[in-house]
């Protein structure tokens, strides 16, 4: 197992969705599903045939976004409402671009309804941030139109949405490669390069952009000594708490980064 997500359904149900990292065509996402009072009312594949789904994301339409880690990886949308047309017929998105690569995670800026902006991480040393803006909300917008841009950055931390797939893969080899875990809130963008440790966050207002090492600020016992993996947020507004999960090492944790960029052990 590895990425996982949370589907409300409209009876008060939920399904936990959970991506299995298996390789050869073994991989895959299976829903476990509970009624508005907890109770287990069932568990089954949702995808099946793929390979090493590693992370993914929701949609703001609740469905999965589930990422395949390997050389032609593509990222499927996964509808996980029984009652919806889409919940039998599991689907590649235009999130990976035709020839796929080794995709990792997904977020989604939703501010404009009727252009979200996808972002997906790649586990690759030359693998680009990509940038799918989509026309329209709802399971058709990641598989017809939208426009597919790449992460570039530019002196004095600054960066931009390169069409330069080339420029951007060269960006990603000199400043953030390996890239995992991705967030956006309130039009900022937060990311990890695991290889180098750092933590990149993106003001994408002004087009300018911060970066640390993750764990470089120390509060209380532990460590985060190994590589970043996925993130996740908590009330960013006000506690501003960022969540991060870690890949390696003898002991690896969950750590939380607050408001200051101090890190904590949990």
């Amino acid at each position: 197992m590895d990425g996982a997500g949370i589907a409300q359904l409209p009876d008060g149900g939920y399904v936990y969705l959970s991506n299995a990292e298996k390789p050869e065509g073994k991989g895959g996402v299976y829903g476990l599903y509970f009624d508005k009072d907890g109770q287990i009312t069932d568990y089954k594949a949702l995808l099946t045939g793929t390979s090493r789904n590693c992370g993914g994301g929701m949609s703001p339409w609740n469905t999965w976004i589930s990422c395949e880690e390997y050389e032609n990886g593509q990222c499927w949308q996964i509808e996980p409402d029984p009652n919806k047309p889409n919940h039998n017929s599991p689907k590649a998105t235009l999130l990976s671009g035709l020839s796929g690569g080794e995709y990792e995670t997904v977020a989604v800026d939703n501010a404009n309804k009727n252009k979200p902006i996808f972002f997906t991480t790649e586990d690759k040393s030359n693998g680009e941030l990509r940038r799918f803006e989509a026309v329209g909300n709802g399971w058709e917008a990641l598989h017809v139109g939208g426009q597919t841009t790449y992460l570039e950055f530019l002196d004095g931390n600054r960066f931009q949405w390169t069409s330069n797939i080339d420029a951007a893969m060269y960006s990603a080899w000199k400043h953030y490669p390996n890239t995992e875990g991705i967030l956006c809130h309130n039009s900022t963008l937060y990311f990890v390069a695991k290889v180098t440790r750092t933590l990149f966050i993106l003001d994408l207002n002004d087009m300018t952009y911060t970066s640390e090492l993750t764990g470089s600020s120390w509060v209380g016992q532990g460590s985060f000594n190994s590589q970043p993996d996925q993130i996740i947020e908590s009330d960013l507004d006000n506690r501003k708490y960022i969540y991060f999960t870690e890949e390696g090492g003898s002991a690896p944790g969950v750590h939380v980064r607050d408001r200051e960029g101090k890190y904590y052990t949990m």
